[in-house]
């Protein structure tokens, strides 16, 4: 099963990051902003990624980031800048999402964060899963 990534960002800056999601196996679904971002993802577990812009129009990547996380969406979110700061990287981990990639894009960095992410949230479902108490087999 193909990796559905959701790349929340303007049409004009998203080719380049397009291209090197789906050339790493990715199905891309694109939204132009904040209020599409919110109708894509209003279907629960149907992405794997979020990228989100971090000048999101319509909205800021902190609300989306805050939607999802109250959504309880099992999605790593990666937040995309043209600005790529350590500011801006700690505010973002501090936020909860996953990681920070900056513009230029760089091939490899971009395929790195993504498979990483998803490594990410494959352990984290399955300390979910492995944390959760046994059905009581005796109780009839």
């Amino acid at each position: 099963m193909k990796t559905r990534v959701l790349l929340v960002m303007l049409p004009q800056r998203r080719t380049s990051l397009v291209r090197i999601l789906e050339q790493n196996g990715m199905e891309v679904v694109a939204a132009g902003d904040f209020l599409e971002a919110q109708e894509k993802l209003e279907v629960a577990d149907s992405y794997d990624l979020v990228f989100v812009d971090a000048d999101l129009p319509g909205g800021s990547w902190k609300m989306l980031l805050q939607d999802i996380l109250d959504s309880r969406c099992p999605c790593e979110i990666i937040v995309c800048s043209r600005i790529a700061d350590e500011h801006l990287w700690a505010e973002v981990l501090q936020c909860g999402a996953y990681d920070l990639v900056g513009e230029p894009y760089d091939e490899r960095q971009v395929a790195d964060v993504a498979h990483n992410a998803l490594h990410s949230r494959h352990l984290q479902r399955f300390a979910r899963v492995a944390t959760q108490p046994a059905p009581d087999r005796m109780a009839s």
